[in-house]
């Protein structure tokens, strides 16, 4: 039988999200062509048993393949395991963007507000309920990394 990044894991683990990158990038073959390193040794990375528990594929491989497939798996899983949430943003450091940003802002906020009353009207919040409001925030927070820069800039002086 053919080793394959495919294999059932543990849901939420590394190795998990090193199976989805390789995935992303096409399969072993494509992702070893990217990488520096052997179908082989892909595999290892992204097998979960005990053989390979501490074979881990390293960080330069990882952002290659990424930025190969422009699905960041593991980096949104370390995020994760930091507590945090990683957020793509296109930042826009215009200055004369500044009143267009607070507007957009506030505008994402009052969409966010409004779908967490009407969410929140029956005492519940449901998935498609915190799907929107997930939607909401995130856009609220992308528009604010577009005024962030402009803003620490002048903090500059």
């Amino acid at each position: 039988m053919a080793k394959s990044p495919y294999k059932h894991r543990r849901p939420g683990s590394l190795k998990a999200a090193v199976a989805d990158l390789i995935e992303h990038c096409g399969g072993l073959q494509r992702a070893a062509e990217v990488a520096r390193v052997s179908r082989s040794q892909l595999f290892r990375y992204s097998n979960d048993s005990e053989e390979d528990a501490n074979c881990h594929m390293p960080a330069d491989i990882a952002a290659a393949l990424e930025r190969y497939s422009g699905q960041p798996a593991v980096t949104e899983w370390l995020a994760v395991e930091a507590g945090c949430t990683l957020l793509a943003v296109t930042v826009e450091p215009a200055a004369e963007a500044i009143p267009k940003n607070v507007a957009e802002i506030a505008q994402h906020a009052s969409k966010l507000f409004a779908e967490f009353a009407a969410a929140y009207s029956d005492g519940a919040i449901d998935a498609g309920e915190a799907g929107k409001m997930l939607s909401a925030g995130d856009a609220m927070l992308r528009e604010y990394m577009h005024l962030r820069p402009v803003l620490t800039d002048r903090t500059r002086g």
